[in-house]
């Protein structure tokens, strides 16, 4: 897993299937519970440096199972999650406590490393060690996924700086759905202390249902574009990009503040379903 490989067969399957997909989904709305069809996982132009399948497991050598820890308790900032059907399930449970004392937020979340500190202006409630499983710069990188579509509630495949400098701390999120727009989602690039970015922020419509079947995001980061890719189709670029080396997140997010107020009579638990992960860098 931690190693590099160079695929060079079946080189026709993926156009192939990009163009089946294209021609189903276009830019005309999808039926709802459409399911878009795994990717394979040989990518023409790039070589795959790191994925999970979530089969069962999630790849020790790749996550973190704690949100952004120093934050809080440790026991409060660890993921619930679990499998069904070859894809990992994070989950927003009856029992789980907040991620703060004292705050109704509850957050589910995985990442490829951590720090004390990590993300913006932290509060820290310990300190923890630096773990870089994986920080890459630069790269394509995919999910395909299922959100939840209810108000409180949002999920999101993002990325943030590894902060090596106090200014690296640049956000990509390459898909943050809030609940509350089925059809809807975030592709934006927050700048927080980078002074080398613009604050960017989109809100792409995707003519399908985010909660109502699985579908493909996918980022294409370069030295100066963040181009977002929806079922395999170029859907949005942003002219900007983060100059260095940042970890990814998968987590689902209630009570965050800006998405809502939660229905007390909506059953837990909400979830955020993500068949693999993969990133790649150019051939």
């Amino acid at each position: 897993m931690t190693g590099m490989r160079r695929f060079t067969g079946r080189t026709s399957v993926w156009p192939a299937l990009a163009a089946a997909v294209l021609a189903c989904v276009g830019f005309a709305p999808a039926a709802q519970g459409a399911d878009t069809p795994p990717n394979p996982l040989d990518k023409p132009g790039w070589v795959l440096d790191r994925h999970d399948e979530f089969n069962g497991s999630l790849d020790p050598n790749l996550w973190v199972t704690h949100y952004l820890e120093s934050r809080t308790p440790e026991w409060r900032s660890r993921a619930r999650y679990g499998f069904r059907n070859g894809a990992l399930v994070l989950r927003i449970d009856d029992d789980q406590p907040t991620y703060y004392a004292g705050d109704p937020m509850k957050v589910s979340s995985i990442q490829t490393g951590q720090r004390t500190g990590l993300h913006k202006t932290s509060p820290q409630d310990h300190t923890i060690p630096a773990v870089w499983k994986y920080a890459p710069k630069y790269g394509y990188f995919e999910i395909r996924g299922r959100t939840s579509a209810r108000s409180g509630l949002h999920a999101a495949f993002w990325t943030v700086g590894k902060q090596d400098t106090a200014t690296q701390n640049a956000e990509i999120d390459i898909m943050e759905h809030p609940g509350r727009t089925p059809r809807n989602f975030n592709f934006s690039l927050h700048k927080w202390s980078d002074p080398a970015v613009p604050e960017v922020n989109n809100s792409i419509g995707t003519g399908f249902d985010l909660a109502g079947g699985m579908h493909i995001y996918g980022l294409e980061w370069t030295p100066t574009q963040l181009k977002l890719y929806v079922d395999n189709k170029l859907t949005k670029t942003i002219n900007a990009s983060p100059a260095y080396a940042s970890v990814f997140l998968l987590g689902i997010y209630e009570n965050a503040g800006w998405t809502g107020t939660v229905d007390p009579k909506d059953p837990r638990p909400k979830e955020f379903v993500v068949d693999y992960f993969r990133a790649y860098h150019k051939a």
